[in-house]
């Protein structure tokens, strides 16, 4: 049995066998009422901080916290603060890198965000007051959310993560283009400007393939529920992704994957010497293979989530 295939390989029966089995299980997954608990404490002593150490004028929770029937071990806790000038904010964003040994916190600057973003946190925002002595309001305001989310739609919504990866994908086309921007002014630059851009474009690949693997984790952990732990857990979440699994047909092909490798692995390099250590041929030939693959991994991306969108495509 081929375990390569992507959605598009797939016949209709075997995607709508996928898709039944997935939502089965999103049906079957339960609340786990306590890690809720902790998670709510952990966003109300963050928003608690916010206000009182850095000024913020609102603080609210949204996502998988706020939706809760979403939110699982290894979830995030997404937090959007008002108020804040950048400074203060990059100083609060600190704060908040290791203020919980359970959760991770994915503060966002709410006046820096546009779109469809910002209309999602808006739409989804538990707002933490200012001067609220404990989270049993949250609890109770999160547990009226999932209540009428249940009786309105008996399956478990995938809208957040597919609203994820669709986030990741504008953030990669971004850099994928200045990417491309900067090979193209790189074929008639003085010696100098090249290796200026060259420098540019050394830094812009990891920052693709960390957009890439923010989405990959996203999938193991509210698809799959086994995100790759471990020193290699880079490469295995790769061949994880690559992998048909029981719920889920492969998100990217074979093809795509060994091209991956060969970026994470200079990713690996880049990560461990100066940039003015690395040869231009390399940095080109890894910017330039970053060019080529994009647009077939954009499509497989695509038809990922064109399928968790429609369980009968």
């Amino acid at each position: 049995m081929n375990t390569h295939r992507t959605a598009k390989d797939l016949s209709p029966e075997e995607l709508a066998e996928y898709r039944q089995r997935l939502d089965q299980h999103l049906q079957n997954r339960k609340v786990d009422e306590a890690l809720l608990q902790r998670a709510w404490q952990t966003a109300h002593r963050v928003a608690t901080m916010l206000y009182e150490d850095f000024g913020a004028t609102q603080v609210a929770v949204f996502g998988s916290l706020a939706g809760q029937e979403r939110f699982s071990k290894g979830s995030d806790i997404d937090i959007a603060v008002w108020g804040l000038p950048d400074d203060t904010y990059l100083d609060a964003l600190w704060e908040t890198r290791n203020f919980s040994p359970e959760f991770k916190i994915d503060l966002i600057n709410f006046h820096s965000t546009k779109g469809r973003f910002r209309e999602r946190i808006q739409s989804q925002a538990i707002q933490v007051q200012q001067g609220e002595t404990d989270c049993s309001r949250l609890i109770s305001e999160g547990q009226k959310i999932r209540a009428e989310r249940e009786k309105t739609d008996g399956k478990m919504n995938n809208q957040e993560l597919i609203n994820r990866i669709a986030d990741e994908q504008k953030k990669i086309a971004r850099t994928v283009e200045e990417i491309k921007t900067r090979l193209e002014k790189m074929e008639a630059a003085s010696a100098e400007d090249r290796e200026d851009l060259k420098d540019l474009i050394a830094i812009r690949l990891p920052v693709f393939y960390m957009g890439l693997e923010n989405i990959f984790k996203r999938i193991a952990k509210e698809i799959d529920m086994d995100e790759p732990q471990g020193k290699n857990w880079h490469t295995d979440l790769l061949e994880q992704m690559s992998t048909s699994r029981s719920l889920r047909p492969s998100v990217i092909s074979e093809k795509t994957a060994t091209a991956l490798t060969r970026i994470l692995k200079f990713r690996h390099r880049f990560r461990n010497i100066y940039v003015f250590e690395l040869e231009l041929e390399k940095i080109v030939e890894n910017a330039q293979e970053v060019c080529d693959i994009f647009d077939g991994l954009s499509t497989e991306l695509d038809v990922f989530i064109v399928w968790l969108k429609n369980p009968d495509a």
